[in-house]
């Protein structure tokens, strides 16, 4: 695979250019003056430990906040650039020297980094000035099924141009083979890394107008099948005591953090509807609004119970458990908020215990009218500015868990509905209804 020419800048996300030798200072500088964090990282050897280390570097320099226990690159990553937020730079630049592929090939390893610093920029406040030099370099893709090569269908496509007229780079092929490789029973790891790295970036290139009959099959046997295993295995759940990490399992997971960075007070903040990709959004956007009033802790990401509603949430965090055993008959439709009292965070008992419960992005979707995929970034906003204000009231050393209860998906509305192509969908089997974003703020006292 040869890597695109094309340069790219995006608002909510970062740069993408190839400079020459000659070009890279003057390029950091008019970079720098727009308010980026532009981080020089000389490779040669491990690219993924030449970043971590450059970046690392610059921080402490500036005077950071420490860094997180996180250990994924995912969660690395994201730490990153939170923590270069808090120093007061609203992007995140790697300027990477000459990548050194020989003969002209990168390696395995440090292909699949690139790739994944690629896919980073597409989503969050993340940028890569590549060298010249590098426009020719091989770079290996994801593993594919030798079957699937014999069959030739590793052809290159064109992507189809998204509604704006705005053209989709090629990088969606690499999701989808990512995704057509897993077939079969797959570890939670491995579906967990899944889900970010490649269900939810496809997924949201498909809103964007990504037309590819191969993409939307592959997608769709994804999500079936996700959503079966799910089904299935949710009713041993209660039999077997084996499951993944849920949304019951937060006052845990928020005390388990709270210990290892010694805060000294902990409160959970749920905020309903929060699905993965949008709490990232509010994540990047926090780092920025709170600088060095709070660090990253940590983050996780957590499994709703099924059927994916607030009312079942809220059964499981207040009874635990034992909650798997009914199917739900027991739930009672939770009240959430509505109009300019969503925007404010209120405190709701939990069985013996209490969580801050944030409404406004339930309240979102439900508004009547207008296309629901075009409100998520002004939701991000709004809740990251809302978590800001909460924080204030916050004493120090308190560690802020925000998690989400449930996600949300879209599909097609019907031919004959009136009213924007896509409905908001819940309660489902899907992932992203499914798997919901943890993350712990350390308020206060931090250095």
């Amino acid at each position: 695979m040869e890597m695109s020419t094309a340069s790219k800048l995006r608002e909510d996300t970062g740069v993408v250019t190839f400079v020459t030798a000659e070009e890279r200072a003057t390029e950091m500088q008019r970079l720098e003056m727009r308010g980026a964090l532009v981080v020089p990282v000389e490779t040669g050897g491990s690219l993924w430990e030449a970043v971590v280390e450059s970046v690392e570097r610059v921080l402490s320099d500036l005077g950071a906040s420490v860094a997180s226990e996180a250990t994924s690159p995912e969660g690395v990553l994201a730490d990153l650039i939170f923590r270069a937020q808090q120093t007061g730079g609203a992007l995140l630049v790697l300027a990477l020297g000459p990548l050194r592929g020989s003969p002209g090939v990168l390696d395995v390893d440090n292909s699949a980094t690139l790739r994944f610093l690629l896919a980073a920029t597409r989503e969050r406040p993340l940028g890569l000035l590549l060298d010249a030099s590098d426009r020719a370099t091989l770079v290996y893709g994801p593993p594919v099924p030798l079957g699937r090569l014999l069959q030739n269908e590793e052809r290159p496509q064109v992507a189809a141009p998204a509604p704006s007229g705005e053209q989709l780079d090629g990088s969606w092929r690499s999701w989808v083979h990512a995704l057509a490789a897993a077939r079969g029973p797959q570890t939670l790891a491995v579906l967990e890394r899944l889900f970010m790295s490649a269900y939810m970036p496809l997924g949201n290139a498909i809103a964007a107008g990504l037309d590819d009959s191969r993409a939307l099959q592959v997608h769709d046997e994804f999500r079936r099948a996700f959503a079966k295993s799910y089904s299935d295995a949710s009713a041993t759940f209660a039999v077997t005591g084996k499951r993944p990490r849920m949304v019951m399992d937060a006052f845990e997971v928020a005390g388990r953090i709270a210990r290892l960075h010694g805060a000294r007070n902990v409160q959970l903040l749920l905020v309903d509807s929060l699905r993965w990709d949008l709490g990232q959004m509010v994540k990047a956007r926090l780092g920025g609004l709170l600088g060095a009033r709070a660090s990253l802790a940590d983050e996780v990401l957590l499994w709703s119970a099924l059927p994916t509603t607030t009312a079942r949430q809220m059964d499981t965090l207040a009874r635990g458990p034992e909650v798997l055993r009914c199917a739900g008959e027991r739930e009672q439709e939770t009240e959430s908020l509505r109009g300019r009292t969503a925007e404010f965070v209120r405190r709701i008992r939990v069985g013996s215990r209490d969580v801050h419960k944030l409404d406004l992005v339930e309240a979102r979707l439900r508004e009547p009218g207008g296309d629901p995929r075009l409100v998520l970034g002004p939701v991000a906003d709004t809740v990251a500015q809302v978590i800001v204000r909460h924080s204030e009231g916050l004493a120090p050393r308190t560690l802020l868990f925000v998690f989400g209860d449930h996600g949300f998906a879209f599909e097609k509305a019907p031919r004959s509905a009136e009213g924007p192509a896509v409905i908001v969908r819940q309660g489902g089997a899907w992932p992203e209804e499914v798997l919901v974003p943890g993350f712990a703020l350390l308020i206060g006292a931090v250095h």
